[in-house]
């Protein structure tokens, strides 16, 4: 049988700099009615203080960093303090700190995050009102120890999304336009950067134009990636049991829903940026894990049959705090960023492609900094083809570099200075 092993503090942090990188891990998790009763979720089969001894298992055996959550009670405006203090910061742990809370649409049930304060720092949030939730975003920025040695860091965004359920076309369309409105206003950014999306999605199938405007998007500079690349259709398909995370339970309680795991809906979907360590931030390879799911679970609940991927009180924890698995996956965090705080005059700064014929790249550098610069460019597996030298001023715009005979295809090219790197995606058309 396995046992956890109580664990006093887990706000490690190591401050010195020799430690070249970090990893960190992010966790999304739908807590199902968390102190909101319904007439079918009651103080008997929903009952908070029940809940939060069974959060307080799982957090403290997952040990998260970032934890996106949703269907926390909308109404009763405690509740994230609750998490925050009863269920997180406990047993000698200090270290978590909660966004501002959003309930613009005034919905019962809302999202949030928490983070870990020792790892993270508060940049900003903001949500987007739909017609039916919020979807919210939070911006960190990652403590490293040059935070006080050099005023430099790197920043995640962080977005999470709870979308309508059900599987009516209307539904479907719903889910659909909130998708659209957080990659339409993602759209005028331009860019994602280090960025994850993660939350309940309630979809079925990659096909699904809700999913599809999030990995597919007409702008392929902000679309999202599936860090497992498990597309296809999740509903009640067996070979995508090892990623299924509702429902925990064989037989609902009349407030969890019954019948075994047969769906993927919650997910942690992550940027280019992320996918390829363009900007300090990068998946760690295999880190992406549903907890509980050993993949025999197929129409069945995570704790019956045996299953032996999670420790006995957590099987148990999961069973009950809520219908829905959690998702997590790792990120590892360069301790040497490049992101500063004192970075006003580089922060307006875009790199534009332009053409690229005859093997000369023309690119456009706005609101350039003066000074010294490299010119990369990769090709997507991450080898280096070319780097050149180059001197940037604000009133020389369009650059361009030299680049040996290669074949058509996807590149990266990135423009490094003292306080940033650029990156932009270029298209070579011709040989």
């Amino acid at each position: 049988m396995y046992m956890t092993k109580k664990i006093t503090f887990i706000c490690l942090w190591l401050t010195s700099s020799i430690i070249a990188q970090d990893t960190v891990t992010v966790m999304t998790y739908n807590l199902m009615n968390f102190g909101n009763y319904t007439s079918y979720c009651t103080t008997t089969n929903n009952n908070v203080q029940s809940k939060m001894g069974y959060l307080k298992t799982i957090t403290h055996y997952v040990m998260p960093d970032v934890i996106g959550v949703n269907e926390v009670s909308g109404y009763d405006t405690s509740m994230f303090r609750i998490i925050l203090e009863n269920v997180l910061n406990t047993d000698g742990i200090t270290c978590y700190k909660r966004m501002p809370r959003y309930n613009s649409s005034g919905t019962d049930i809302i999202s949030t995050f928490f983070y870990n304060s020792n790892k993270f720092k508060f940049y900003n949030s903001n949500y987007l009102p739909t017609d039916l939730r919020d979807i919210i975003m939070l911006t960190l920025y990652y403590n490293s120890p040059d935070v006080v040695t050099q005023h430099d860091t790197v920043f995640i965004h962080f977005w999470d999304a709870h979308l309508k359920a059900g599987s009516t076309g209307s539904d479907q369309d719903e889910r659909a336009a909130e998708t659209s409105i957080l990659m339409n206003y993602l759209n005028t950014l331009g860019t994602l950067n280090n960025s994850l999306v993660m939350g309940d999605f309630n979809v079925s199938s990659s096909s699904e134009q809700c999913f599809q405007n999030l990995i597919n998007y007409s702008n392929s500079n902000i679309r999202f990636y599936d860090p497992i690349n498990k597309l296809g259709t999740w509903h009640d398909n067996q070979s995508m049991a090892m990623y299924h995370t509702q429902a925990a339970q064989l037989n609902s309680n009349n407030c969890t829903a019954g019948g075994g795991l047969d769906d993927r809906f919650d997910f942690i979907l992550a940027s280019f940026s992320v996918m390829n360590q363009l900007q300090k931030v990068s998946y760690v390879a295999n880190s992406y894990k549903v907890i509980g799911q050993d993949g025999n679970r197929f129409n069945q609940s995570v704790d019956n049959p045996a299953n032996y991927s999670t420790p006995s009180d957590v099987l148990t924890a999961l069973a009950n705090m809520s219908d829905h698995l959690p998702v997590i996956l790792k990120l590892s965090i360069d301790q040497t960023p490049h992101i500063g705080f004192q970075n006003a005059r580089w922060e307006n700064m875009e790199l534009t492609p332009v053409s690229w014929k005859n093997n000369i790249l023309v690119f456009k550098v706005s609101n350039a900094v003066t000074g010294n610069s490299i010119v990369e460019l990769y090709d997507m597996l991450g080898n280096i083809i070319e780097s050149q030298p180059m001197y940037l001023s604000s009133s020389r715009q369009h650059l361009s570099i030299q680049t040996p005979q290669i074949t058509k295809g996807i590149y990266i090219l990135k423009l490094r200075q003292k306080e940033v790197t650029l990156t932009a995606k270029v298209i070579k058309t011709e040989e």
